[in-house]
């Protein structure tokens, strides 16, 4: 049984008494396979973690867009200024004037003439600027072309598409993992049913050997070969109990269920081991029924949008701009006239990188290389699934051959089984050959149930490995 007990050790917790006590108080919910996996795609934080993904790449897209539309701003500033900045002047004026005055020849009170200087001035201060200042201003923008963008653009729709893919890759291994773990539980629910038959059995079978017993008939040691025999059965019982509730621990972990509630698997095995379709056992591969074969093909691309995108910097940029500023200047700002001095301004500029060392040519080499390494990437995948294909294809004709032979070995125990009880009861047999033939039994059933899970880990195997 240690087949049926993986990833137990991470559910060790459960074996509290109180905890215990709690999931005995709950009602048990049975589920199917397909059930399981839909509780597992709606609960588990994998999955969500995948969605919230994808909602994070719808908002890149709309960032990325929102990049070339118009672009609006505004800003308002005020200044004072309680010491007001000056600048010094040079003192072109008193020389004019003074030229003018030695020319028409002014004279003092005693009626000479007053010589006023021309060659030498100094300087004055002077202010430029109010002691209040008050500015409001609007600006808009709009890109008019750009390669960038648009690469950037298509990137983000294409990487859209690739976390839908891991999307799809996170499902489909989840989906794996809870038929992992759901075929031991089932498996194990179906051993305790058969182990709870033979009991039932040999109790009834103990019973009529009692009764002869006392009758004189038989001998005390034929009764205690069965006694232990069911002694037997009845702790392989328990024990069975007990992994049972260790791998339903491991099914409620990976589905993301409540360890502290009851479940029950309630798919039947031959359900679940329907027939392969010969296609998926001969036909053509294909790989895009893989999801991380889809995740590599987009992988490619976004490798080939990067390329694009260094290619896409040696385009101009081109962008419109227009703002509208109102300044407001005053030595006092509660005065009830104000001087406005608006001004306004369109325009256009476009950039153009002329020499850069070559340093995207060098970007543009590097893109090339990683998309060559995404391509033998690819190439890798598709050995490596075809390899996987091939394998579980052989795989699952081995163990469909082995549940054969293991249900035609049962039923030859059976019919031994009960060839020799009727031989006992008819007093030509022994119970040694009663306790041979049971142990047989038992043995036979075991290698059916564990032939079973080999198979339908098989199927399962195959139908991951196509893609299904």
């Amino acid at each position: 049984m240690s087949n049926f007990t993986q990833r137990i050790f991470l559910l060790l917790l459960i074996s509290t008494p109180k905890l215990r006590g709690q999931m005995q108080a709950q009602d048990v919910v049975r589920m199917s396979l397909e059930e399981a996996i839909n509780y597992a795609t709606a609960n588990t934080n994998t999955i969500k973690n995948s969605k919230l993904n994808v909602t994070d790449a719808d908002l890149r897209i709309k960032e990325n867009t929102a990049t070339g539309l118009p672009q609006v701003n505004g800003s308002l500033s005020y200044q004072y200024f309680p010491l007001v900045p000056q600048i010094l002047l040079p003192d072109f004026v008193s020389p004019s004037v003074y030229g003018v005055l030695n020319k028409e020849g002014v004279k003092n009170g005693s009626g000479q003439t007053v010589q006023f200087p021309t060659t030498e001035f100094g300087f004055s201060k002077a202010s430029f600027q109010q002691k209040n200042s008050l500015s409001a201003s609007i600006s808009a923008s709009q890109l008019i072309f750009s390669g960038s963008y648009t690469v950037a653009v298509r990137a983000a729709r294409l990487y859209r598409q690739f976390v839908d893919g891991q999307l799809v890759a996170s499902s489909e291994t989840l989906k794996n993992q809870v038929i992992d773990a759901y075929v031991p539980a089932l498996l194990i629910s179906e051993s305790v049913a058969t182990i709870d038959k033979n009991i039932k059995n040999l109790e009834g079978l103990l019973k009529e050997i009692k009764a002869t017993y006392k009758a004189g008939f038989v001998e005390q040691l034929d009764v205690d070969r069965l006694d232990l025999s069911l002694n037997n059965l009845k702790t392989e019982r328990e024990n069975l109990d007990r992994q049972r509730e260790l791998v339903l621990n491991a099914l409620k972990f990976t589905i993301g269920y409540p360890l502290e509630k009851g479940l029950e698997p309630t798919d039947d095995i031959n359900k679940l081991m329907q027939p392969t379709a010969a296609e998926d056992l001969a036909g053509a591969i294909d790989f895009n029924r893989r999801a991380e074969y889809k995740v590599v093909n987009q992988g490619i691309e976004l490798q080939k949008l990067n390329v694009d995108l260094n290619k896409a910097g040696y385009l101009p940029n081109v962008m419109a701009t227009a703002g509208f500023t109102e300044n407001v200047a005053t030595n006092n700002l509660f005065s009830e006239k104000w001087n406005f001095l608006p001004s306004a301004n369109i325009g256009i500029s476009a950039s153009i990188n002329i020499w850069d060392s070559k340093e995207k040519s060098y970007k543009i080499q590097r893109a090339q290389l990683a998309l060559q390494q995404a391509a033998l990437q690819k190439n890798d995948l598709e050995r490596a699934i075809t390899l996987q294909v091939l394998n579980a294809r052989i795989a699952y004709i081995n163990a469909q051959k082995r549940v054969e032979n293991q249900q035609h070995n049962l039923a030859l125990a059976e019919r031994i089984y009960n060839t020799t009880q009727t031989k006992y009861k008819a007093g030509i047999g022994s119970s040694l050959e009663i306790t041979t033939a049971e142990q047989s039994l038992y043995t036979a059933q075991q290698n059916v149930r564990q032939a079973q899970y080999d198979l339908l880990v098989a199927q399962k195997g195959l139908q991951k490995a196509l893609g299904k």
